[in-house]
């Protein structure tokens, strides 16, 4: 799974720089709605109960049953922490197909291999219930997959996205970068999401891990590199705080 949207997205600006080599090192974020977002001091996501439906292997029904509670707790627990930041909670729309549409979000995609999509326009999660994400459908990795794309949805209501949209950038290279640092942010949101809930799932620590194994398949250029995606999706767990998601204030090794 990859995030569509930042990789095309970050696919489509790279063509309008010239070819760079050297890995020069970026010049600091100096948009503060990103390096010092008011969501960043709201404290640690309230614990929150939710209910956790059992999904049955190859049912696309069950899923959306389960997906549909984790939009309402996701909801819940980040509309008081969005109102603690005095920002304004904006609600999110779910909704399925069974593969890859030809054109979603006014874009045109490729069938390319990945299982969801948020379009900021419409503040919509599309989760794609293909054949093989039925076939194993590990709900932390499908609670992971809402509250990941839940993440692109505060960033978009704290006013992230458009900063990132609008960062200027020297070269190649550090364009990537801050595609790295937007998509690396939605993986500690989403771990932050996870240890709201973490206590009323009931689950040992061994699922934690096992949903780490499947982050790492994600890594890429746009999005992370293994050790990236475990360290920033591992800190939002570790504090369920939105404090320890600023990825825009992060040396570059952080990101790669």
């Amino acid at each position: 799974m990859k995030l569509a949207k930042i990789a095309l997205v970050g696919t489509m600006a790279l063509g309008l720089v010239p070819a760079v080599t050297g890995t020069a090192a970026a010049h600091p974020v100096k948009s503060r709605t990103l390096t010092d977002n008011g969501l960043y001091g709201a404290g640690p996501l309230p614990a929150t109960t939710c209910r956790e439906r059992r999904v049955k292997k190859g049912d696309a029904r069950s899923a959306k049953l389960y997906l549909n509670e984790v939009l309402r707790c996701l909801s819940r627990t980040w509309g008081t922490e969005l109102r603690r930041a005095n920002l304004k909670p904006s609600p999110v729309k779910l909704t399925y197909a069974t593969e890859v549409p030809a054109k979603y979000c006014g874009d045109t995609w490729r069938k390319d291999d990945w299982d969801g999509f948020y379009c900021e326009t419409s503040h919509t999660i599309l989760i794609v219930l293909s054949k093989e994400l039925l076939q194993q459908p590990g709900d932390l990795y499908l609670f992971n997959l809402v509250a990941t794309y839940y993440g692109e949805h505060l960033q978009n209501v704290a006013g992230m996205y458009r900063a990132w949209y609008k960062l200027d950038y020297r070269n190649k290279a550090e364009l990537t970068e801050q595609t790295r640092r937007y998509s690396l942010q939605t993986y500690c949101f989403a771990g932050v999401s996870l240890r709201s809930v973490w206590k009323s799932f009931r689950r040992p620590r061994e699922d934690w891990d096992d949903l780490l194994f499947y982050l790492r398949g994600w890594a890429g250029k746009h999005s992370g590199g293994r050790k990236s995606i475990t360290y920033w999706a591992g800190e939002g767990f570790k504090t369920g705080d939105p404090a320890s998601c600023n990825t825009w204030t992060a040396p570059s090794s952080k990101v790669a």
